[in-house]
């Protein structure tokens, strides 16, 4: 038990969002951007922008689009908040399921 207790609480971390990726998502909830856009405007390191991008992606928070203008990147946007909590508790519901199956293998 202490082992699938140990899981969940690391399961639940990735659900934790820093404090520079609430302020990535407000600032893409009005506009459209690239990691250094935000970088610049939040004065963040584009390195941790691109952590924060793919941590907020993984999470179904924001969305990207490819971007060719004579070069090849991304640009981010912030879905919309009810869709992003709906995408948040969706994950959180199948990590849910998935610790249930493994509780009942167990007991």
């Amino acid at each position: 038990m202490e082992d699938i207790l140990k899981a969940l609480t690391v399961a639940i971390g990735k659900f934790e969002l820093t404090g520079s990726e609430i302020r990535i998502y407000s600032l893409l909830l009005n506009e459209q951007l690239t990691p250094r856009q935000i970088s610049k405007k939040l004065g963040l390191s584009e390195r941790i922008v691109r952590e924060r991008l793919k941590h907020l992606l993984e999470l179904g928070l924001i969305e990207r689009e490819l971007i060719n203008r004579g070069w090849l990147g991304y640009i981010y946007r912030a879905r919309a908040p009810k869709e992003g909590l709906e995408s948040l508790l969706s994950k959180m519901e199948e990590i849910i399921k998935s610790f249930e199956r493994e509780a009942k293998g167990m007991l």
